[in-house]
């Protein structure tokens, strides 16, 4: 009697959480099929489908470092990862290659198991810009003010770190031994991790000091109570698919790519141009990167660049890099009085910046204006200084486009120097003329 009534407590509590989580992410292209990995209908959770000895056994040959405990909630996520998200398994071991070696490289690093590399998947579900319901964001599913204030990660309108996949592995490799070294138990980490130290503190003294994550399970939060039992699942999934026919059907590739170090401006549209490869292919590679450009205080910014490119952009690094940190919002023409002055030092341009004009039809918005001018939206915003987001008819837009300049550039100097050659011909003669009559 006493065995049936923890089991029947056991089942309310995992009902509970179950259809109360809220911190799952809610990746843009799927908020129908993923509101939450851990959600069930109303009536109770549903009878067993895989034979329970078959997951203990093979959950006990699989613990490493951290436990695997076997019992109905973590059950009942291996079922919702065999059957009712099935999908989403599938789809995390066709991009599993792309970051697991990532993960494995800082989790050597920082000596931590192996089998963390596992956390993201319920974390973000491998989405590079995967934003949470309460904020938080990337891989590693940071908040902001964590991202800025314990790592150092930039957070702005322009640049979020918390989508670099290097930077916010490594923040997370810290963090998770940062907890470990705190609470001295993986499980209670786990839980940290998901709602913070301070959580889980509370939920201890709550349920009378126990330093064990099954022992204050009903302590906490919600969606916390489903987190340990999903990384758990999740584990037993990724190694045993093929044993539920769940197997990757299109892997996802990765690009590959060198990197390079940015402080200053720079102009995305320009440098893409200038290499040779699309501002699309640049933002897969750089989903930290906001904006189509880089701000004026961008200190150290890491730019990915295609490695079939690369080697053409290091051959004309000097000539990319200046091209594309001229700030067009500024006009760029040279003087010709400038090449007068200077005519041993005509620069070698290829490309310059050449204002043109839009005049706002009806209909116009700006994010239909900007994708005809082929610009960002604040870029648009910025060269034109405009502060809201609505455009009147009529209304004169600037933009500016990259033109090529080293014809005409050579012709305005040679005509220059042509013309300034006649006229020294023409007063060398005068004055020979009046020599030769005072004579």
């Amino acid at each position: 009697m006493k065995n049936s009534i923890v089991f029947l407590f056991c089942l309310f509590l995992s009902y509970v959480s179950f259809s109360q989580v809220t911190g799952a992410y809610q990746p843009a292209y799927d908020f129908k099929q993923i509101d939450s990995l851990a959600q069930l209908e109303q009536g109770g959770p549903p009878a067993f489908t895989i034979d329970p000895g078959l997951i203990q056994d093979r959950l006990k040959k699989l613990e490493n470092v951290i436990p695997l405990n076997y019992n109905i909630i973590t059950h009942q996520f291996v079922e919702i990862f065999a059957f009712r998200k099935a999908s989403f398994t599938q789809r995390m071991l066709e991009k599993k290659d792309v970051f697991f070696p990532l993960y494995e490289k800082y989790l050597i690093k920082y000596g931590l198991p192996d089998e963390l590399k596992y956390l993201s998947l319920i974390e973000s579900g491998l989405e590079n810009r995967a934003i949470s319901n309460k904020g938080a964001g990337g891989l590693w599913q940071f908040m902001p003010y964590t991202a800025r204030g314990d790592f150092g990660m930039r957070v702005d309108q322009y640049i979020d770190e918390r989508f670099d996949a290097e930077r916010a592995t490594e923040a997370a490799c810290q963090y998770l031994k940062r907890l470990h070294k705190t609470f001295g138990d993986w499980h209670l980490a786990l839980a940290a991790y998901n709602t913070g130290p301070a959580n889980v503190k509370r939920a201890m003294r709550r349920c009378g000091g126990s330093n064990d994550f099954w022992g204050i399970y009903a302590c906490l939060p919600a969606q916390t109570r489903a987190y340990v039992p999903q990384f758990i699942a999740m584990t037993y999934m990724m190694n045993f698919h093929w044993d539920h026919s769940i197997q990757p059907e299109n892997w996802v590739i990765d690009i590959p790519k060198d990197s390079i170090l940015v402080s200053g401006y720079l102009n995305l549209n320009i440098l893409t141009q200038l290499t040779g490869f699309s501002l699309d292919t640049l933002k897969r590679l750089n989903p930290h990167i906001l904006s189509h450009f880089l701000p004026k205080n961008a200190k150290n910014v890491k730019v990915h660049l295609p490695k079939s490119h690369f080697t053409y952009f290091t051959q004309n690094r000097g000539r990319i890099m200046d091209s594309a940190r001229v700030d067009l919002s500024i006009p760029t023409e040279l003087e010709a009085d400038t090449l007068e002055e200077k005519e041993e030092e005509v620069p070698e341009v290829s490309h310059v910046a050449k204002r043109f004009t839009y005049k706002v039809r009806s209909g116009d918005n700006l994010s239909s204006v900007a994708r005809k001018l082929r610009i960002s939206v604040g870029e648009l915003k910025r060269l034109n200084q405009i502060k809201g987001s609505k455009l009147r008819k009529g209304q004169i837009l600037s933009y500016y486009k990259l033109t090529k300049a080293k014809q005409r550039f050579s012709k305005k100097y040679s005509r220059r120097k042509y013309t300034k050659s006649r006229k020294s011909k023409k007063s060398k003669k005068k004055k020979s003329r009046k020599r030769s009559k005072r004579r």
